[in-house]
């Protein structure tokens, strides 16, 4: 590891005790971190210095264009975000360019009305439509001492399906366990050494819906998948130390939940999940096999939509400054969720931390769209899992223009 990635993990290591969170997971030198840790958290005012420094160090480097730019963007973000600390507060629109190297947008409610009517067709009958919509998830909803299995059969088939196309580290492994209180549905904390352990919140009641994209989301190929291969290829081979960490507030958030909404799609098609779900899952939640069909198309209907309200959420709430109750209104109309459900998106999206990361979902989906759903999808998700790209990098390789190595 070069002066640049240490003084890049130096100056995350600082920011992380302004806002704890910050940094998703550390494997990088343990002394660096418990170096980091001593004494006062050092002022917004130094760790701006320590930001314009780093920025003229690699704007100085021999660092091939590309990995450049992937650490310029990424340390522009940490400025940004110790800008906010001193009191420059930016524009909510302005921080999540800031942060994420990406334009928010209100999504048009056209695509709301239309999401109500293709789930009108699939969950026909009586009565209010976002009843009928919690009748379908009550109809698949898991027992609690159903949802440790259920998730571990998950864990297995996706390992089985993301091994079959990918080549990750032969030590790599993940956990599961169950937790409470959180504003989130599901979380990777990767540990390093190849390893991740998966939380999955239980604060609202499970079903399939939640089980089946949140797996590979998390896990196989998912974030597990990502942050495991970086850290052979990028860290442990080549010694970058920027990927010796994962930043919650950076370009490559983006890329990382873009690649997680993917994966399920990626390693299933419908057929091959109906059969998967059909012989195996749904027995084993002693849940009826009649209408799987219709609950993934329920299912890839519902991942996409929500959480395109969920970003025209906040920026309703942090730009448009409507009331919180107002907003919690208007997710439970148009996600068609229930008021439980409302409430905890609008915890997440309160969150300090998560409040702007929320367009990373539908937005990092969105940028990778044209990159999977062609032929070369398998060949250019294994790209994006081994080697680094901001938003910026990827909009123009969608363009068609050169995109060099990583």
């Amino acid at each position: 590891m070069d002066q640049i990635g240490r003084s890049y993990l130096t100056l995350a290591l600082h920011l992380d005790r302004h806002m704890p969170g910050f940094i998703d997971a550390y494997y990088g030198p343990p002394r660096l971190k418990a170096e980091a840790e001593v004494g006062d958290p050092r002022s917004p005012d130094i760790l701006a210095g320590d930001a314009r420094e780093l920025q003229q160090a690699v704007d100085a480097s021999d660092y091939a264009p590309h990995r450049k730019e992937y650490v310029l963007r990424q340390t522009r973000a940490m400025a940004a975000l110790i800008g906010n600390l001193s009191g420059e507060q930016l524009g909510f629109e302005e921080e999540v360019e800031a942060y994420f190297d990406v334009t928010p947008e209100m999504a048009d409610e056209d695509v709301f009305e239309a999401y109500h009517a293709k789930m009108d067709s699939l969950l026909p009958g009586r009565g209010p439509l976002s009843q009928r919509v919690l009748a379908w998830k009550k109809s698949v909803e898991l027992q609690r001492r159903q949802i440790l299995p259920v998730y571990e059969a998950l864990v297995r088939e996706c390992r089985r399906r993301t091994r079959s196309l990918f080549k990750l580290p032969e030590e790599e492994e993940v956990s599961l366990q169950l937790v409470q209180d959180e504003s989130w549905l599901a979380y990777n904390w990767y540990l390093g050494h190849y390893r991740s352990r998966i939380d999955v919140n239980t604060d609202l009641p499970l079903c399939m819906e939640d089980a089946v994209p949140t797996v590979p989301h998390e896990t196989y190929p998912g974030h597990h998948t990502e942050r495991a291969v970086k850290d052979y290829r990028l860290h442990q081979q080549e010694g970058r130390g920027e990927h010796a960490v994962a930043l919650s507030l950076g370009p490559e958030a983006v890329l990382s939940e873009g690649l997680a909404m993917w994966a399920w799609k990626l390693i299933f098609d419908d057929e091959e999940l109906a059969v998967f779900l059909r012989d195996e899952l749904y027995p084993l939640a002693w849940l009826p096999v009649a209408d799987v069909e219709r609950d993934i198309a329920v299912m890839h209907l519902r991942e996409v939509v929500v959480v395109v309200v969920y970003a025209n959420a906040a920026l309703l709430l942090h730009r448009d400054g409507r009331r919180p109750k107002e907003v919690q209104d208007y997710i439970a109309r148009q996600a068609l969720a229930s008021p439980e459900e409302a409430a905890k998106a609008m915890e997440f999206i309160q969150d300090p931390l998560c409040r702007s990361y929320v367009f990373g979902y539908c937005v990092g989906a969105a940028l990778l769209a044209p990159l999977l759903e062609g032929p070369d999808r398998v060949a250019n998700f294994a790209r994006l899992l081994s080697e680094p790209f901001t938003p910026t990098q990827v909009r123009q390789w969608v363009r068609g223009c050169t995109s060099p190595s990583g």
